[in-house]
């Protein structure tokens, strides 16, 4: 039997619908799109179990689908389950293998890459759950949730360490607003994994028939959701782009910093865009829905980490772009955590921060006073943690400095990215030292990128590389006519405002490289 682990029902009586069996659901998801169910039972009986296991595997032999035990042996074998599956303290791979034969499905429970090493080394299982992936109320978890960076981990060492050969599911708090960009953003080059491990979404639903189909589209549809059209040949700013921004003037979402939202606010108007601010929950899921909508998450004042999570959760829901600000992401531990935390559970279009903090969201030791950078590293080594960090994000990275850093992660927005995959990198010099000396100054870029993200969707990465061209450009002239930081300011908006309305590209003085 050649198994589909694409949408992988585990099951929870517990979970069940009043009015409903478990049956009644097992039945009404394989009907509409699950490939392979596991029957998970902590509490039963020996007798009930298999009674239950007998009447679920009907469903499963009819379909054409396997049924896998979970933990009990005996039942599996009672009624010949194709398959079982184990924790890590349950019954030993090795003794499994041995009793059941070559040809049966044996599952494994993996939290780390230690695990995924020892299941490489005993070459038993066929596939690994590998998780918890989220915090989630169907299991009582021993270990923080791993999140997709995690995950990622354990790909590597499948990939590196002879486990080509072994299938993998996601499993842990995957339901249908987050199990696309899980799925993307997990995979590396070289190996993503083969579906989604669900439990309560489907199985607490009162239509698990239409909560399985929607899952089993979300999957199916994981390699069209991103896809981009990024021509990496152009680096130039692309007049077309601006004009884009200025014809549709998208609705910028902005959850900034308390001491730049006045700019922050002036420098998206004075390039065509429309700027709000909200902290508000109750604001999400309907700004999320606007046309050309976008967020900006922007950190240098930390909020409750569920202000973001949930804006996050509803912009990636609705495939809209997102840019990620990690202001002083390494200035202190409660910083650090807070970028981990954003960073493992919500896609980004573009992420963009000085030095400091995209070599800390790349997980790179570094020192920061307060929001700036102490360090000051070579370009070389910039450009290599901007290229892990997108490509372990499938984000376009952005490193601001005296030469701004572009690298593209986000590729064509395919699912499954080739081993030998190779990332554009864009470098970018002009602007001036003012932009260095006024409060917001990079924040205020955050608006600018999602202003053009918003306008023009689809091609990101020439998007971005406008936008930044755009915010240098304007910062040269700026600097030209004013004595200092004080009258830098108003005349930098003012050139932001008179660059968008010449939409001149071609008479920019920047310089601009592919690398």
């Amino acid at each position: 039997m050649t198994v589909d682990y694409s949408v992988y029902l585990v099951t929870d009586s517990g979970l069940v619908p009043e009015g409903l069996t478990l049956y009644d659901q097992v039945k009404a998801s394989v009907e509409n799109g699950a490939t392979i169910v596991q029957l998970r039972e902590k509490h039963l009986e020996t007798k009930e179990f298999i009674e239950r296991a007998q009447a679920i595997h009907e469903i499963t032999k009819k379909a054409g689908i396997p049924l896998i035990i979970n933990d009990r042996l005996d039942v599996a074998i009672a009624v010949d389950a194709e398959g079982i599956h184990v924790g890590q303290d349950d019954f030993p791979v090795a003794k499994l293998r041995q009793i059941l034969g070559p040809n049966k499905i044996i599952g494994l429970s993996v939290k780390d890459v230690d695990e995924a090493r020892e299941a490489i080394k005993e070459n038993l299982v066929d596939y690994i759950g590998i998780g918890a992936l989220y915090a989630t109320a169907t299991k009582e978890l021993k270990k923080i949730p791993m999140g997709p960076q995690g995950a990622r981990e354990v790909l590597k060492v499948l990939r590196d360490e002879g486990g080509q050969h072994i299938k993998s599911v996601l499993i842990g708090g995957i339901n249908d607003s987050n199990a696309s960009r899980s799925l993307y953003t997990s995979a590396i080059p070289g190996k993503s994994t083969d579906g989604i491990a669900v439990v309560s979404n489907i199985i607490a639903s009162k239509d698990a028939g239409l909560a399985t189909k929607k899952l089993s589209d979300i999957v199916k549809n994981t390699t069209k959701s991103f896809l981009v059209d990024n021509n990496t040949t152009n680096i130039n700013p692309s007049s077309e782009i601006i004009e884009n921004v200025k014809s549709i003037s998208p609705m910028v979402h902005q959850i900034t910093n308390n001491v730049v939202k006045l700019f922050s606010a002036n420098v998206t108007l004075a390039i065509g865009a429309s700027p709000i601010m909200s902290e508000d929950a109750n604001d999400y899921s309907e700004f999320a829905k606007y046309p050309n909508s976008t967020l900006l998450l922007n950190t240098g004042t930390v909020q409750e980490p569920q202000i973001y999570l949930k804006a996050v959760r509803e912009y990636n829901l609705n495939l809209k772009p997102v840019v990620l600000d990690p202001v002083g992401a390494g200035a202190s531990v409660l910083r650090r955590l807070t970028i981990k935390n954003n960073l493992n559970n919500g896609h980004y279009t573009v992420i963009k921060g000085n030095e400091g903090e995209i070599l800390t969201a790349a997980g790179i030791e570094t020192q920061m006073k307060g929001v700036d950078s102490v360090e000051k590293n070579s370009i070389e080594f910039l450009i290599a943690a901007a290229k892990k960090l997108a490509l372990n994000t499938r984000s376009i990275v952005v490193v601001t400095g005296e030469t701004d850093i572009i690298v593209d992660g986000s590729l064509t927005g395919e699912y499954y990215i080739d081993e030998t995959v190779k990332q554009t990198v864009v470098t970018i010099n002009g602007g001036h030292h003012f932009l260095g000396k006024v409060t917001g100054s990079g924040c205020s870029l955050g608006s600018v990128i999602a202003s053009y993200l918003g306008s023009n969707p689809k091609t990101p990465f020439l998007a971005t590389i406008t936008a930044v061209a755009l915010y240098k450009e304007a910062g040269t002239r700026a600097g030209k006519i004013s004595s200092g930081p004080g009258s830098f300011v108003p005349n930098f908006i003012d050139e932001l405002y008179k660059l968008t309305l010449e939409n001149n590209p071609k008479s920019w003085t920047l310089d601009i490289k592919s690398v």
